[in-house]
This record gives structure tokens, C-alpha cells and sequence, in this order.
């Protein structure tokens, strides 16, 4: 392709899709690529001295507003039914309720935190965002379908078994920065509750006393909040990655950058 066509100086390209696009000695110096695919891209050559890449404020203020709210409705959920469970003994009949809290609160937290330190395209890292997302989806199903039907635990379980396939089938179809923020997102909480009635069982042993399970479960309670930090951090990383410049798997042989923007690049 004719490099002299391929001038793009100056020019608003905003979200624009180079994907695979052979772009060999293009001129995008001082252009706006800002949310612009490159994928696989052939960029031998090319020009991108002064070019703004990254995320647009809009884009960023959106994904964190998406966060915000999922975090208020999962924090809204976890924080109540956990409140819920403490003081059940095995001899009530919501004992069975408050050991598949424990369960789901576990998987999920644990499986994002998986998700979040694994190489986005392997076959572990969907499977642990497809697992987290599925449990996450199980718990707000279960929290707020039965809580609109005046606790009814038919209905709150029925509202968990459609809200996990759901959820299950999102992260599955769907591979988008989105999914990741909101599998952080719910991890980080998931694995707050999941530290917080660890903690509660560390307690309750300790004043029984039974010191070794409850050193057990203060170290459990521990290793739950680093989690807990881990997907925080997550959380935060894919907030800022999504819609941001793309260069995967791009040609960049020889292009010409400014020095801060290239490390923007390679840390992207």
C-alpha cells in the first residue's frame, strides 16, 4: 500500500478499528488515537510523534461508574447476608443457607483473584472468570431475588440458579474489559465477606478456646484480605485499560514514538 495515502497527521481518529490493517510508513503524528484498535497491525515504519494515545476521560468516567454500581449492589448483598449468617448453628434449618454463603463467597473471591493474576488468553483465566462470575451472579440472585419476594427461599433460589447461568454465559460469550471490570469488582467484595466470616470463626473458636483452629482461621482471614487488596488493584487496572490505545500483537518495527509514549505503550 502507497505509505503517501496513508496520512493520518493531525486527523481526530478516536475508537477507530486499524485492526490488521497494513499500515507501513502511515503518518499519524499529532493525531488523536485515543481508543483506536491496532491489533496485528503492520506499523513497520510508522509515524507516531505527538500522537495522543490512551483512554478517553468519557470512557474512563463511564467504566467507573459501572464499577461504582456494581460495587454498591454486591457490597449491599455480601455485607447483609453475611450479617445474616453469624451466630447459625447446625442445628437451625438456615444452616444449609449459611454454609453455601460461605462456599460462594469462597469460589468467587478466590477464582477472581485466579482471573486477575493469569494470562488474559489462556484457558485457566476464562474458566476462573467464568467460575467467579458464575458464583458472584449466584449470590445477588439469591440476595435480591428473594429479598423482593418477602425472603421467599424458593424464589431466592431459582433467582440464583438464573442469575449464575447468566452470569456464566456472559463472561464465557463476552471478552471484553467490561467483564473483567465487573469480575474484579465483585471479587474484591466477595472476598471481603469471605474474610469477614472467616474472622467471625476465628473469634468464636478463639473464645471457645480452641486456640489451633482459631489461629487456622485468623491466618484464613489474612490470606482472604490479600485477596481482597489483589482485586482491589485489579479492579483499578482494568478500569484504566478499557478503550484504551490498542497495540497487540502489532508490526512496530522501527515506528517512531515520543519517549513517554512508548513506555505507555509497553506498559499497556
Amino acid at each position: 500500500m502507497d505509505s503517501s495515502h496513508l496520512n493520518f497527521s493531525n486527523q481526530n481518529l478516536q475508537n477507530r478499528s486499524f485492526k490488521g490493517l497494513n499500515l507501513n510508513g502511515a503518518n499519524f503524528s499529532s493525531a488523536d488515537i485515543r481508543g483506536c484498535d491496532f491489533s496485528n497491525a503492520q506499523l513497520k515504519d510508522a509515524n507516531f510523534t505527538g500522537a495522543k494515545i490512551g483512554q478517553l476521560p468519557r470512557v474512563f468516567v463511564f467504566v467507573l461508574t459501572i464499577a461504582c454500581v456494581v460495587a454498591i449492589i454486591t457490597f449491599k448483598a455480601v455485607s447483609e447476608m453475611s450479617f445474616g449468617v453469624l451466630g447459625r448453628t447446625p442445628e437451625e434449618s438456615a444452616w444449609s443457607y449459611s454454609v453455601a454463603l460461605f462456599v460462594s463467597l469462597g469460589i468467587a473471591g478466590l477464582c477472581a483473584s485466579f482471573s486477575g493474576i493469569t494470562k488474559q488468553n489462556s484457558i485457566f483465566h476464562r474458566l476462573t472468570t467464568i467460575i467467579s462470575g458464575a458464583a458472584s451472579g449466584a449470590l445477588l440472585g439469591f440476595y435480591y431475588g428473594g429479598s423482593s419476594q418477602d425472603n421467599n427461599p424458593q424464589i431466592a433460589v431459582i433467582s440464583a440458579v438464573v442469575a449464575s447461568l447468566l452470569m456464566a454465559f456472559v463472561c464465557f460469550k463476552f471478552k471484553t474489559g467490561f467483564v473483567r471490570v465487573v469480575v474484579a469488582v465483585t471479587g474484591c467484595i466477595t472476598n471481603y465477606g469471605f474474610a469477614f466470616l472467616l474472622s467471625s470463626l476465628a473469634f468464636a473458636f478463639l473464645n471457645i478456646p480452641n486456640i489451633l483452629l482459631g489461629s487456622i482461621f485468623i491466618c484464613l482471614t489474612l490470606i482472604a484480605t490479600v485477596l481482597t487488596m489483589l482485586c482491589l488493584l485489579q479492579a483499578v487496572k482494568e478500569i484504566t485499560s478499557v478503550g484504551v490505545t490498542s497495540f497487540k500483537g502489532a508490526d512496530l518495527s522501527n515506528a517512531k514514538f515520543d519517549g513517554s509514549t512508548l513506555q505507555r505503550i509497553q506498559r499497556m
